[in-house]
């Protein structure tokens, strides 16, 4: 479960690769799957960059994650990272 919670922005971010490719091989691509999976995409990669990045941060930071996350992706990049890294990690990078 840690490993995953690693890598759970990756795993966004594959399933918006697969919201933009499955409606490209069926030639039905629409402009909402088209921002949906660019939505994704982003967030993935936000979310992967946060989850693992081992600086515990402040207040301020967490806001500023959570404005970039939009709200619900960073209640679960947050507790993904509260998964994934024990207090002894932290402590090794801060």
């Amino acid at each position: 479960m840690k490993e995953l919670a690693k890598y759970s922005g990756a795993l966004v971010m594959f399933v918006g690769v697969l919201v933009l490719a499955i409606p490209y091989f069926q030639g039905t691509g629409t402009n909402t799957s088209l921002i949906i999976g660019l939505l994704l995409v982003i967030e993935g990669f936000l979310g992967y960059i946060y989850v693992n990045n081992m600086k515990k941060g402040n207040t301020i930071s967490n806001i500023v994650w959570a404005i970039l996350l939009l709200i619900i992706p960073f209640a679960i990049f947050f507790y993904a990272k509260k998964i994934a890294y024990t207090e002894e990690e932290y402590a090794l990078y801060n």
